[in-house]
């Protein structure tokens, strides 16, 4: 979910908890989901590459995603015939979720510890689900999503990159009181580091530039990582 668009800056917020991301996203549920529920209507590519990902996951193999926020990804992906499973750490977006997208599937799940045994997904999905962590964070969020993905599976993940400032802070998120956020921008050599730390091949790595007035301004990677075998060099 692409949780930076239509905050207002300010200073001082400081590093997120867990708690803290969903307390926020609890309270911004409602008016996320407004603002979002649609938002591939104006981002072609984001459709594209979607189904691109639907042509190799239809026919009964199960996706993840991760992050879903009001559930427009996983949403979009079972129309097109896609068993995806949708996530989120927030409850009160999961519950909006269901409501934006009633034929698909949400669940409540944390990044750090899916209730999924090894191996259950061929794919997963997420997009802009590591807005609100630290790089030093990620390696153990990519090494828990390379648990549940199949041999050879594939994650789909894009991301917010850095140009300037490496963070946005946030004091009242989508302006709702004790709601603060900081959320953080990556170089894409960093990312890609991190999931070949974490056990994945990159095979292709996509950066757009945003859609004028239909979204935050930041450029955006697409990174398509494989799972490696036990035999490769991530």
């Amino acid at each position: 979910m692409d949780g930076c668009a239509k905050v207002p800056q300010a200073k001082g917020v400081g590093v997120n908890t867990k708690q803290s991301i969903v307390k926020a996203y609890d309270h911004a549920s409602a008016g996320y989901a407004a603002a979002f529920w649609n938002e591939f209507e104006g981002k072609p590519f984001d459709r594209m590459i979607l189904r691109w990902l639907a042509e190799r996951t239809r026919g009964g193999e199960p996706v993840l995603e991760i992050g879903c926020g009001p559930g427009e990804v996983s949403g979009f992906l079972t129309d097109l015939g896609v068993d995806c499973l949708g996530t989120d750490i927030s409850s009160e977006m999961i519950e909006n979720a269901r409501r934006c997208f009633p034929k698909a599937r949400f669940e409540i799940q944390d990044f750090f510890d899916v209730k999924y045994p090894d191996c259950s997904f061929s794919a997963v999905v997420a997009f802009y689900a590591i807005v609100n962590w630290k790089l030093d964070q990620l390696v153990p969020a990519f090494k828990e999503v390379r648990r549940v993905l199949r041999p050879n599976g594939f994650l789909l993940l894009s991301f917010h990159i850095r140009e300037a400032e490496p963070t946005l802070e946030v004091d009242k998120f989508f302006d709702k009181d004790d709601s603060a956020l900081t959320f953080y921008f990556f170089d894409v050599d960093d990312v890609r580091a991190a999931l070949q730390q974490a056990g994945f091949i990159c095979a292709d790595t996509v950066i757009r530039y945003p859609y004028k007035d239909k979204e935050y301004q930041s450029k955006r990677a697409y990174i398509v990582a494989r799972k490696s075998d036990s035999s490769e060099q991530p």
